[in-house]
């Protein structure tokens, strides 16, 4: 049985940086991105894990990691990451709070790295870094989407996850701005890290380290192909809704351009989806009316998107003679 939340036994002493991981059936992969904290050269931390109703094994690959005192382990109905990571962020007691998803993993020097870098800048409030995306063996991809080449005052490259995008295994943060600026948005299945880093660079100055600090693994549930597109579309309008409604002071051009960016990249991901070349459209039509200047540069990328699918296609069709 999980420990209660009231009491853990071995909780003592004040660590560094808090650990968060929220898991929902990843039992083939959490075992990974355990081990990959509890062998950080950095030390002083704690890992809360929050089982968000798992009903594969999850529990007892975590059970062979409770001996350690620094691993804390809570089950709850399933409610959605979150919430999960909210009820984390309420346990912590680090300086610092960091975060990992289950399927993936820290590289080693990853806590140390980023420790030293806010020790060092007090005036930086939230760190990422770059991070690496492998297969499930553990192969390095050729894409490498998430490179960290900008910091200070970001919020006009982050807001709408796109051009810049910060994946949330690769930040730190101090404890204070969290308190600051509160916890995940409970209403989103999607870009609810977005959304916080975005609340977070519109009063706070964020770092980058260049330098990759995690692994990303990419595997069929994680896949946009795997994904149900009515709810992209639903988790988009939501987002550009709040966006618009609570960042007004920022200037709607700046709004608008965001919103286009992200309408422009999801319907360049849909048009490689089968059968959702429609909603691919509508949002890449979205795109322009949010920023009618960019329709060349739109429908050119768009034509490119729909010729590259084309070939990868036909070289598998190619592949199986």
């Amino acid at each position: 049985m999980p420990v209660s939340e009231q009491s853990f036994p071995g909780r003592t002493g004040n660590p560094k940086v808090s650990v968060i991981i929220p898991t929902y059936n990843r039992a083939r992969f959490i075992g990974a991105a355990i081990e990959s904290v509890i062998g950080q050269s950095f030390r002083n931390f704690e890992l809360i894990i929050i089982d968000d109703g798992s009903s594969d094994e999850t529990s007892e690959v975590v059970a062979g990691y409770r001996h350690d005192p620094r691993v804390i382990y809570i089950r709850q109905s399933n409610q959605g990451r979150s919430h999960a990571r909210n009820r984390a962020l309420g346990l912590t007691r680090g300086a610092y709070i960091a975060f990992l998803d289950s399927d993936d993993s820290y590289l080693p020097e990853k806590l140390a790295r980023q420790i030293a870098y806010l020790d060092a800048r007090p005036d930086v409030d939230m760190l990422y870094t770059s991070a690496i995306c492998v297969d499930e063996l553990g192969k390095q991809l050729p894409a490498q989407p998430y490179a960290a080449h900008a910091e200070g005052d970001i919020y006009h490259l982050i807001a709408f996850f796109q051009p810049l995008t910060i994946t949330l295994p690769t930040v730190m943060v101090r404890r204070e701005v969290m308190d600051r600026v509160g916890g995940f948005d409970v209403n989103m299945e999607r870009f609810e890290d977005t959304d916080l880093w975005r609340r977070i660079a519109k009063s706070h100055r964020i770092g980058a380290m260049n330098e990759a600090t995690c692994l990303l693994t990419t595997h069929e549930d994680n896949a946009l192909a795997s994904q149900n597109p009515d709810k992209i579309v639903r988790a988009i309008n939501y987002y550009v809704n709040k966006v618009f409604r609570d960042d007004s002071d920022k200037g709607i051009r700046t709004l608008r351009l965001g919103a286009s960016r992200l309408c422009e990249y999801y319907g360049r991901a849909l048009l490689q989806a089968p059968g959702q070349r429609n909603k691919a459209i509508s949002l890449l039509a979205r795109a322009v009316t949010y920023s009618p200047s960019r329709s060349p540069a739109i429908a050119l990328r768009a034509a490119k998107t729909i010729a590259g699918s084309f070939v990868r296609r036909l070289s598998a069709l190619r592949g199986k003679q």
